[in-house]
């Protein structure tokens, strides 16, 4: 089969497309035609050697729709119900330890087999399982956001912080989301936006909204410090403020953060890992969200980019374009 793989991580040209030998199934595992993957700031992260834990040689890749090809129960007897059937998956180890979904094939274990919605073509259902799941995990897990709760999203235009809106609305909270410039954009009608025209914005439109000092939930989906410590400056300071952050976008990780902003208002502050979950907790969640999708309670991505599987060079550009700035309009690789 073919499959995009680098041999040592440290630049996007080590990246290559090569003939290997399709995965060989176990019992309990299943063989998925990929139809598309989705490209990921992590996809490019682990060729370029930014993820200490990355393995080579390696196949990247951790979204992907397809198709069953064959399945496996756990005596290595075929598994009929799930032949043919079309399904979407993301997450664990796939890509980092273990090769991914940039290829004409992965295999999946059983359990973690879910059924991609019905409403979405495989292009756009492999576009948004990484970015769901990383949104799920913040606002479920890590923020614990509830109805009444006051919400920033910095980066809410981006593919986590456009999910993580929909999310923190089917819960009940209050959304104020940021947006580096509101020129040709519309943003959702459930969520007060934000231009970043200055270093102090945020601050300055919450307080017009007599909200200085009541915002509960700080979800930072860009890292960047300035609009990270404006935020900072609006939060509740009784102990029960919540900060979740998943991106910081200088190349050596580090940004200042205003110390005494921080422990003066008694914040708590996490970081998300998008592969914190297992395979049952993960394939529970795409579950969910499949049926919410064909049920119109969640929207599903308005637009995709493809990207041809054997045109390196397209792949490569995408992969430099996700991991430089967030894109709202996802790429996708299609064998």
């Amino acid at each position: 089969m073919q499959a995009l793989r680098f041999e040592k991580t440290g630049s996007l040209d080590n990246l290559s497309l090569v003939e290997i030998e399709k995965p060989s199934l176990a019992p309990g595992e299943a063989l998925v035609r990929v139809r598309a993957a989705g490209i990921n700031g992590s996809d490019a992260a682990a060729i370029l050697g930014i993820l200490p834990f990355v393995t080579a040689p390696r196949t990247p890749g951790r979204d992907f729709s397809g198709e069953v090809v064959e399945a496996l129960d756990n005596t290595g007897a075929t598994l009929q119900e799930w032949t043919g059937a079309d399904v979407w998956g993301t997450g664990s180890d796939r890509g980092f330890t273990s090769d991914g979904t940039f290829a004409e094939f992965v295999k999946v274990p059983v359990m973690a087999l879910s059924r991609k919605p019905k409403t979405l073509g495989h292009t756009e259902a492999a576009s948004m399982t990484l970015p769901w799941l990383c949104a799920w995990i913040t606002v479920d897990t890590l923020a614990n956001i509830k109805k009444g709760d006051n919400v920033i999203i910095i980066g809410a235009r981006g593919g986590i912080g456009s999910a993580a809106a929909q999310l923190c609305k089917d819960r009940g909270a209050r959304i104020f989301g940021t947006y580096s410039s509101l020129a040709k954009v519309t943003p959702p009608s459930y969520l007060t936006p934000i231009e970043l025209t200055s270093g102090t914005a945020i601050r300055e439109a919450i307080a017009r909204e007599g909200l200085q000092n009541k915002i509960d939930v700080l979800l930072d989906c860009a890292g960047y410090e300035t609009p990270f410590n404006d935020a900072l400056f609006t939060m509740t300071p009784k102990g029960t403020g919540r900060v979740v952050v998943m991106a910081a976008h200088a190349k050596d990780g580090l940004f200042p953060i205003n110390m005494r902003t921080f422990y003066t208002k008694a914040l708590t502050m996490k970081g998300m890992k998008s592969s914190m979950l297992d395979s049952g907790e993960i394939k529970a969640f795409l579950d969910e969200l499949s049926s919410k999708i064909d049920s119109g309670a969640f929207e599903g991505p308005k637009e995709v980019k493809p990207v041809n599987m054997e045109d390196i060079d397209a792949v490569r550009a995408a992969l430099q374009e996700i991991l430089t700035r967030a894109a709202h309009v996802r790429p996708v690789i299609v064998p």
